[in-house]
């Protein structure tokens, strides 16, 4: 399962890497940067994970989970569930390549 917010993509992970060390970070956490001057990030406390520059995310109970960001608003994320962070790449067809998208 995918979840697009923007140009920020959370995938749902079904194989968990074993040897995550998970962090609490605060509400307001950046996932991830735009283009511009708006940010994607945590509606309330998280716990986040990193392995071989790879971002996991995960619920904290009692907490709300999910992303805002100024431009697409709140995507409410399924608790249960632990994602991971990719970036959705767009086509220039005046460039002939892709590149990671911007907000």
């Amino acid at each position: 399962m995918r979840v697009q917010h923007g140009d920020l993509v959370l995938e749902v992970v079904v194989n968990v890497p074993k040897d995550l060390v998970w962090e609490k970070v605060k509400k307001g956490f950046v996932i991830e940067k735009g283009e511009g001057i708006y940010l994607h990030t945590t509606i309330d406390d998280c716990e986040i994970a990193e392995k071989d520059g790879v971002l996991y995310l995960r619920a904290i109970p009692d907490c709300r989970f999910g992303v805002d960001h100024e431009e697409h608003k709140v995507k409410t994320l399924n608790p249960d569930k632990i994602y991971r962070k990719g970036i959705e790449l767009e086509y220039d067809a005046e460039t002939d390549e892709a590149r990671q998208t911007r907000d």
